[in-house]
């Protein structure tokens, strides 16, 4: 699981911890292992999956985890379904659809909602699309229907590549530290953790996460639309 190191950070000693020093940390304050004591392999594969969906799902709460693709990804337009295209399997979400046009310019196609898109007509056909829906499982709508390849690329937010244990998770640094209150907070049921300390993980857990909001930035164009 990559997690994104402050590149001007010229310390002599860096601080990178890894995915078990987060899953470590998590288990002191759990009170379910002593300091200096080890985690256990079955434990490991616990907090490892509660480690990777608290990754998957900092985005939902604002925090910029997805790295933004750092160059547009060429899609492949086939000609037997030509109104439609699936995004890459890492796509998350904000996404930036251009096409090329006759003088080689990328134009970007807008995005339109759920009604809006229902209220075209699908069967509309042109030599590029000028706009496109993305359907709940992700299947790239476009219209009008275009009648030759568009030369479509998209730029968009993907998700982090699974945890790896020895690897430190691919976040901003000030986010590390983070971490451990968040799984913490995610596996204290698990443990039998005390409810007087559940009520101390949470209120920590989601003190950090304000502050991971806080300090997220804007790493892509953002487009909020609302369905009826």
């Amino acid at each position: 699981m990559p997690i994104v190191i402050d590149p001007e950070d010229t310390s002599p000693a860096p601080w990178n911890p890894s995915s078990l020093d987060v899953i470590t940390g998590a288990m002191q304050l759990c009170q379910a292992i002593g300091v200096g004591e080890r985690v256990k392999a079955a434990d490991i594969e616990v907090c490892m999956n509660a480690l990777e969906g608290i990754v998957r799902e900092l985005s939902i709460y604002g925090v910029t985890w997805p790295k933004v693709s750092s160059a547009p990804v060429e899609i492949e337009w086939d000609p037997l379904a030509p109104d439609r295209f699936t995004p890459p399997e890492d796509y998350f979400g904000v996404p930036v659809l251009k096409y090329l046009d006759a003088g080689d310019f990328a134009r970007q196609l807008g995005q339109l909602t759920k009604v809006q898109y229902e209220l075209l007509d699908a069967t509309k056909t042109a030599e590029h699309p000028t706009h496109f829906y993305v359907a709940p499982n992700f299947t790239f709508m476009l219209w009008p229907v275009p009648e030759q390849d568009p030369t479509l690329t998209l730029t968009y937010q993907s998700i982090a590549i699974n945890a790896v244990i020895s690897d430190t998770p691919v976040a901003y640094k000030a986010y590390l530290n983070g971490l451990q209150y968040l799984l913490a907070d995610e596996i204290s049921l698990k443990y039998g953790v005390p409810q007087d300390v559940r009520v101390e993980l949470g209120a920590r857990a989601t003190q950090k996460r304000v502050l991971m909001v806080q300090w997220a930035t804007e790493s892509a164009p953002m487009f909020i639309t609302v369905d009826d």
